[in-house]
């Protein structure tokens, strides 16, 4: 099945055929109903059959899953809810070559992994750090070189672009006393002084990765890390990133606030990965990876 949906921009388009193809010819998976959205049937979402065979089990023995069935996390092929899942859930069994992966991507400084969570919004109450429900898709925890603690929050994108603000997230940015965005924002040193933080009313496309970095900082902040990079994940198709919201979002940012993000491809990433995953079981998970989502 190949079906083509009016609201798709050029990737999102490739993306669903792709993933209708790889549902079918792979997944033999032949369910139709609710698509073109590309979802698994629900005995397939049951199975976990979103997720990479080779590291399935630990997936779904590490993951905190509410619910199976047709949620979006095991049935919908096009969001990217169970990507962060694929993609670093793996490397928990094998913590020295992630090590040696992330001190490629921050440029050093990294002794060992102490733990990679995915959705992780910090070890306190949410009243402690952004008072809202930001999260990061996948959060790396590390002991530095020199025995501190260091944080490095990913954001995954796939087919997605801008979100909409709901209603009490724009009455939050708007409050001039008691603003955690507001405090944050001005504390952190990240961003330019003349930077208004009501802008992020209307920018959808920065608002999220704005939020995120937030968090990184209110962690710092709080004391339960001592540096923290936000690294934003996306296919270099997706251009919505590459060529619009990245920059722009760049252009806000002071020097330290450049030198804490990073906005990093699939393409590099997966280009990375075999120097420092190299057994036979890692290999056939790259293959995965670079099968499943490169298009």
């Amino acid at each position: 099945m190949n079906k083509t949906y009016r609201y798709d921009d050029a990737f999102k388009a490739k993306a669903r055929a792709h993933q209708f193809e790889y549902k079918e010819s792979v997944l033999k998976d032949d369910y139709a109903e609710k698509n073109p959205q590309v979802m698994l049937s629900e005995q397939s979402a049951r199975q976990g059959l979103i997720f990479c065979e080779e590291y399935r089990d630990l997936i779904l023995e590490k993951g905190d899953f509410k619910a199976f069935g047709t949620s979006a996390l095991f049935s919908n092929m096009l969001r990217s809810e169970h990507i962060p899942y694929n993609i670093f859930t793996p490397m928990e069994e094998d913590r020295d070559n992630a090590a040696a992966l992330f001190n490629e991507i921050i440029g050093d400084g990294i002794a060992k992994i102490i733990d990679i969570k995915i959705e992780f919004a910090g070890d306190g109450d949410k009243a402690e750090y952004l008072n809202d429900g930001t999260s990061f898709d996948a959060f790396v925890r590390y002991e530095r070189v020199d025995g501190g603690v260091g944080g490095i929050g990913i954001e995954v994108k796939y087919t997605e672009n801008a979100y909409r603000l709901g209603k009490k997230e724009g009455e939050d940015i708007v409050k001039l006393e008691g603003n955690k965005y507001r405090q944050m924002t001005e504390k952190s040193n990240y961003f330019i002084p003349s930077l208004d933080i009501k802008v992020f009313l209307k920018a959808h496309h920065l608002r999220q990765i704005w939020r995120n970095h937030l968090l990184g900082f209110a962690m710092l902040d709080k004391g339960e890390i001592q540096t923290f990079h936000h690294v934003h994940l996306y296919p270099e198709g997706n251009t919505h990133f590459y060529e619009h919201a990245l920059p722009e979002y760049c252009k806000i940012l002071t020097e330290e606030g450049r030198e804490s993000f990073i906005g990093l491809t699939y393409e590099k990433l997966f280009d990375l990965l075999p120097r420092f995953f190299q057994s036979a079981k890692q290999m056939k998970w790259v293959q995965y990876l670079n099968e499943r989502y490169m298009i």
